[in-house]
């Protein structure tokens, strides 16, 4: 519903203030970008979760220490895609999309062997593929870090 206060999402030139809150509109995310942040801190959040269920009992010193160094070194590099570090969210969309074709082809044979862990696996599948695609739709649409450099804008390691 709208009540008449006009489209508060329309990206227009300029300043805007919106419930004494000021707000530049050229700085707002678009959606994909907005996607693929929401994804990217949701795949984070699921590797976390789905730690423990890698480790499946066994829990000796290297396997929790290689676990424990990928869910590190995963979420280093969400954010640094979230926070648009330069080449961050290339890798972080390679990574996922490796995941999903490594992952999905052996969905079936989880489901057989076990539908909780085949569960497991459909929801991470389903949070990496939207992830590329919406890594894939803004960088259609231009809101990738290399559209921003060739315009001129900041980046969060440009800012001092």
């Amino acid at each position: 519903m709208n009540y008449g206060f006009g489209n508060l999402t329309k990206r227009a030139s300029g300043t805007h203030s919106v419930s004494k809150v000021s707000v530049n509109a050229d700085d707002m995310a678009s959606r994909p970008d907005h996607l693929f942040k929401v994804s990217v801190v949701a795949v984070c959040c699921w590797i976390l979760i789905e730690a423990p269920l890698e480790l499946s009992g066994s829990i000796d010193s290297t396997s929790l220490l290689a676990v424990m160094a990928s869910k590190v070194l995963i979420c280093l590099i969400g954010v640094g895609a979230i926070v648009d570090l330069r080449w961050t969210r290339h890798v972080f969309a390679f990574i996922c999309a490796s995941s999903v074709f490594a992952v999905a082809p052996a969905l079936p044979l989880e489901y057989a062997h076990s539908v909780a862990l085949g569960l497991v696996s459909t929801v991470e599948c389903l949070a990496k593929a939207t992830c590329v695609v919406a890594f894939a739709m803004a960088s259609r649409d231009g809101d990738s870090v290399g559209e921003r450099l060739s315009e001129g804008r900041r980046t969060a390691s440009d800012q001092k």
